[in-house]
């Protein structure tokens, strides 16, 4: 202990003399100029572009080959419109792009037949997720159940309705695609180390994996919503008086002569026109 005192006590006079001999605008050294942080100032004096000293394309994915697109689908559990469109968007690049050499492959590959089955398999995969992604969209603009106080917004749901019928109709080719790759590569009868799409392929041939009566299913459901939807529309006008007036009060909040309505006790709304929701039975 006593040691290290006389070391700091021999240094401490040294350090004192080397601070006092620097010039004096190194202490202390006071931010000068302007700040910009999309640039990188060196000791020379001179401003050096950002994009110059690291380049931005450093670390950045570029897919080529059709396995990379799909490596770049994804959806999460819980998805809107536009990450079910961009999924879209990656697999069906994938089918335009040709595919790994086979050393690259998603599994091992031996010999010319592995290697068409393995073509074939991933095409079918491909076609079927891609069904999926457009039923999963029609399902955003369709309604499992239609209640009667889901007519309130009727005007809307027409087009809804409209949007995913189209979306269920647009499933359909790419399951026809799937069924054909799965037939030629089934008349394989070795298998390769992608179990999964070994299963759906035989679930497909099988029959048990049958999409044309899940979409007729979805598409008849949907005929029966818009006939009643139609229905209603026909009944009470388009678009209905509750949308002519909630487009009018909107219309007029940019108005500096707009007064909201004084609050009062609730009314039954005039599009219910006091029916009973239940008539009385037949006697």
């Amino acid at each position: 202990m006593a040691r290290l005192i006389l070391c700091l006590l021999c240094v401490s006079p040294l350090y004192a003399q080397l601070r006092t001999a620097l010039p004096d605008p190194y202490y202390p050294q006071l931010p000068q100029g302007e700040l910009r942080l999309n640039f990188y100032y060196d000791r020379t004096g001179r401003w050096v572009k950002f994009s110059d000293w690291i380049p931005f394309k450093q670390h950045k994915y570029e897919p080529r080959f059709l396995e990379d697109f799909y490596h770049l689908y994804g959806l999460k559990h819980s998805y809107n419109v536009p990450e079910v469109k961009e999924s879209i968007y990656w697999l069906t690049q994938s089918l335009t792009h040709r595919f790994r050499h086979p050393r690259h492959a998603l599994c091992s590959i031996k010999n010319e037949a592995e290697y068409h089955k393995y073509r074939n398999l991933m095409f079918m995969h491909i076609n079927m997720l891609i069904m999926r992604m457009y039923l999963r969209l029609g399902s955003l603009y369709d309604k499992r159940q239609l209640y009667f106080h889901d007519l309130d917004f009727a005007d809307d749901l027409e087009i809804s309705f409209l949007i995913a019928a189209t979306y269920y109709k647009e499933a359909r080719p790419y399951w026809r695609a799937a069924q054909r790759y799965a037939k030629v590569a089934s008349e394989y009868t070795f298998h390769l180390d992608l179990p999964g799409l070994e299963s759906e392929m035989h679930l497909i041939q099988v029959g048990k994996t049958d999409y044309d009566r899940i979409i007729h299913l979805h598409e008849e459901r949907l005929k029966q919503k818009q006939l009643m939807t139609r229905t209603f529309l026909d009944r009470e006008g388009r678009p209905r008086p509750v949308k002519t007036a909630i487009q009018r009060d909107l219309e007029k909040m940019y108005d500096e002569s707009f007064k909201p309505d004084p609050l009062g006790p609730p009314v039954l709304d005039p599009e219910w026109k006091e029916e009973p929701l239940f008539p009385d039975p037949v006697k």
